[in-house]
């Protein structure tokens, strides 16, 4: 998270290729450390339960991995190394290049922070990579993992990118390091940034809810849980399309 000095100058982000819309901007203050637009609002809440969707099945169904974050991948990995498993090492390590990947391909499309149709073909990707994900773990294909660390990279290096690091939506140590520091500063009299610990809760919300979902639905739908997750990648980038399409008219 970012937290601005006071007298720090705001940054404005436009949509590419619209005019100026209080909107479709971001502006950093002392109070958020990030204004946010609501279509970011709307859109940060429902890929963090993305995200808690898709680390619950690997959890539920993937021997206990995670694909939204890879601090305990590597863990694992050490461990695994430590005792000679090195099928299971290849096996975490394979997931977490996915998970770069994902970043990587953000990396290539992702030039300004402006909203723009670069976001939505990544959102159309990871929609892509969290389906294909489904089919090939449920009929036993490693290669599956791959595909939902790389969307859960990919995502998370969109919303980093966006907000300059201030969002992150498939991970929470962030959350509570920051929760924790807010908390120490405002014991001492420090203020209370109402609207960034507003977004950090949406954020922590979001990502348990998805956890409760998939936990309910892949008893029953195992790895096609993940279709889930993708539906609402897809419907993310529509929904973006239409809002840039939008802000181009006026």
């Amino acid at each position: 998270m970012i937290i601005l000095m006071p007298g720090t100058p705001r940054r404005r982000h436009r949509v590419a290729g619209s005019r100026y819309c209080p909107c479709n901007t971001i502006e950093r203050g002392p109070d958020v450390g990030i204004e946010i637009p609501p279509v970011v609002w709307i859109g940060t809440g429902l890929l963090a339960f993305t995200a808690g969707v898709v680390n619950a099945v690997g959890y539920l169904g993937y021997e206990q991995h995670a694909f939204s974050h890879m601090t305990g991948t590597i863990s694992l990995a050490s461990m695994a190394a430590g005792q000679a498993r090195w099928n299971v090492v290849q096996q975490l390590l394979s997931i977490v290049l996915g998970f770069v990947a994902g970043s990587y391909l953000a990396g290539l499309l992702l030039r300004e922070r402006d909203l723009s149709y670069a976001y939505v073909w990544l959102l159309s990707a990871e929609a892509v990579c969290l389906l294909a994900s489904g089919f090939l773990l449920a009929s036993g294909n490693a290669l599956g993992a791959c595909l939902a660390a790389a969307g859960c990279g990919l995502q998370n290096a969109m919303t980093s990118f966006y907000s300059g690091s201030a969002i992150r939506t498939t991970h929470l140590t962030g959350f509570f390091t920051d929760l924790g520091l807010v908390l120490g500063q405002a014991t001492r009299g420090g203020s209370w940034p109402r609207r960034r610990v507003s977004m950090w809760l949406l954020v922590l919300v979001a990502f348990g809810g998805g956890g409760v979902v998939a936990t309910v639905l892949f008893d029953d739908m195992g790895f096609f849980t993940l279709a889930l997750p993708a539906a609402i990648a897809g419907a993310c980038a529509a929904g973006l399309a239409l809002h840039l399409s939008r802000s181009r008219r006026r």
